[in-house]
């Protein structure tokens, strides 16, 4: 069975909870368990029936460097002396999404043009959560390596949203505008800072960190919003600039 290592004490209790996952076995020191229980909130009780390991602190990290290396993940030292081992995160096809919209179905839709640093990817996917957006799409050329380092900084997220993967996220975005779907564009290149309003399905599109959005998808898009600085420092890091974004988009009904 292909599987996933999730690290983090919050990002364990939200998979463990998610009925979507199989459980393949948590691995965890006496302490790592005690963090279970008091960090993460969850009770003994949601551990019974699952495969549990209890080992020393020290043989949580061999274990750890071990699988690892077996999963070609560059090894850090497991947070907590606890991880878990699931069944694996599925990726779709655009195919559910496109129907999704075709329903009449309410989802909020992030879009990811060539972001591939796994803290950035993470902290959106995290902030993506905590706005309820439902897909984060992304094109395959663009590595989005759905491992612990990312488990761990999400906090939980990759259990709530659906991770969506495209050939072309221009082809994709001319996918959605033919449903009548606005995908706004957050970048540098507009004078324009006001969102206006915006009727139906919410899509936020944004660059990767060292370019921005490419020209490509700059071309489609009909709506680009900036954020205006005020300051002497006028660039935010991708995850950061994503989470105002984030805030102007999909706090607004």
């Amino acid at each position: 069975m292909e599987q996933d290592i999730i690290v983090g004490v919050h990002s364990i209790v939200h998979a463990i909870r998610n009925p979507r996952r199989k459980i393949i076995e948590l691995v965890a020191c006496e302490e790592g368990l005690d963090k279970l229980y008091k960090m993460g909130g969850i009770k003994k009780q949601e551990l019974d029936g699952l495969k549990v390991k209890l080992v020393s602190s020290h043989k949580v990290q061999e274990l750890a460097k071990e699988l690892y290396a077996q999963e070609d993940f560059q090894y850090s030292r497991v947070p907590s002396g606890v991880y878990l081992l699931t069944s694996q995160k599925e990726v779709l096809e655009t195919k559910p999404l496109f129907d999704a919209i075709d329903n009449g179905e309410e989802v909020k839709i992030l879009c990811l043009d060539g972001v591939t640093d796994v803290h950035n990817a993470g902290a959106i996917m995290r902030t993506a959560a905590f706005y309820n957006v439902s897909h984060i799409v992304f094109a395959v050329k663009n590595k989005f390596n759905i491992g612990p380092s990312m488990a761990r900084i999400a906090s939980g997220a990759l259990e709530y949203i659906e991770i969506v993967k495209c050939n072309s996220l221009p082809k994709f975005l001319s996918a959605i505008i033919k449903r009548n779907v606005t995908p706004i564009g957050l970048t540098e290149h507009t004078d324009d800072n006001d969102l206006g309003e915006i009727e139906g399905i919410k899509c936020l599109v944004l660059g990767a960190e060292d370019r921005g959005l490419s020209h490509a998808t700059v071309r489609l898009l009909e709506k680009k919003i900036r954020l205006e600085p005020i300051g002497k420092i006028e660039s935010l890091n991708v995850s950061v600039a994503a989470a105002i974004g984030m805030e102007k988009v999909f706090s607004k009904k």
